[in-house]
Formats: C-alpha cells, sequence, structure tokens
C-alpha cells in the first residue's frame, strides 16, 4: 500500500471544498546527547511516551503495537481524533515520517532527520508542513505556523531528561 496516495486520498475527501486553503512550514532543531541508535526510537508514536508524558495514542495498527512503517493510530487535539500514519520508520536512514490528518481541519507532514555528531550526540531536525482543510483549519494552521517553533526548548529539555536516564543504565 502507499501510505502516501492513500494519506492524500483521505485529505482530499476530508476537504469540503477545492480552493486554497492556509499552508505552513515550520521546524527547529536539536542537539541530543546519546548516539543515534539511543534517540531514533524516542521519536516513534509509542516510545515518544517515554519523554511526553500527555502522549498517549491508540494503535490502531499493527496490534503488536510496533514501531514500524504502515503503523497507523490515532490521537487527541484539541478535543478531536487526529489520524497518523507512519510513513518512513528507517533506521539505517536516521529518518522518520509521518502523515497526519485531522478531519475537516488540516492534513500535514512532520519529517525527522537525525545526524551523529560523534560518537554521542545526535542532531535532530524536525520539519512539520501542514495545509488546512477547512475555513476553521485556516486560523488553526496560522496558529500552529506561530507555535511549534516556541515548542523547541521543551522538546529539547523533555528528551534531554530521558536520554540521562536512558545513559545511566
Amino acid at each position: 500500500m502507499n501510505y502516501h496516495v492513500s494519506a492524500l486520498i483521505c485529505c482530499l475527501a476530508c476537504s469540503a471544498s477545492a480552493q486554497t486553503r492556509e499552508h505552513a512550514e515550520a521546524g527547529f532543531t536539536l542537539q541530543l546527547p546519546a548516539p543515534p541508535s539511543v534517540v531514533f526510537p524516542l521519536f516513534g508514536p509509542v516510545r515518544e511516551s517515554e519523554w511526553a508524558p500527555h502522549w498517549s495514542p491508540t494503535i490502531l495498527f499493527p496490534p503488536d503495537r510496533s514501531q514500524k512503517a504502515g503503523a497507523v493510530f490515532t490521537t487527541r487535539q484539541h478535543d478531536r481524533d487526529v489520524v497518523w500514519v507512519l510513513t518512513t520508520y528507517d533506521e539505517t536512514a536516521l529518518r522518520i515520517s509521518y502523515v497526519i490528518v485531522g478531519p475537516g481541519r488540516s492534513a500535514g507532514r512532520l519529517d525527522i532527520a537525525l545526524k551523529a555528531l560523534g560518537e554521542k550526540e545526535t542532531e535532530a531536525t524536525l520539519t512539520h508542513r501542514l495545509t488546512s482543510l477547512s475555513e476553521e483549519g485556516d486560523g488553526y494552521v496560522k496558529d500552529f505556523a506561530a507555535q511549534f517553533p516556541l515548542e523547541r526548548d521543551h522538546w529539547q529539555h523533555a528528551i534531554v531528561g530521558r536520554l540521562r536516564e536512558l545513559m545511566k543504565r
């Protein structure tokens, strides 16, 4: 199954009109004190809860809850269900990508690329692209564009805290 095509079809089916909507791209880079082999799984849908206490996905597939391409899950955001598809989970290339659809509100993609910085440090670059699917979504996308970069310090602190625990073992 081509998940990119499926996500596009889903987005088009959720859209009420064929007009141009708001679009935003935002991102940030983190410096993390652990090798990519330790950092990488923490960006998967299951292990993210180790550093993000409010992250509580409902895994729809696969039944064993494994972190792999093709995984589908939902989260609650702003009192709405959001559908996530893990389209890329490549430990060799150190890349993770999600397609994210908030029906009637927005569709987007989150790309995470890791790069080793020496033997004990990783650079993680997160790029989030989001397109509105409705008038209501237009405001949501504008707010997202302003807010997502401000989350950098929170992500940095939370992930570093978890990495320190893991590296003590």
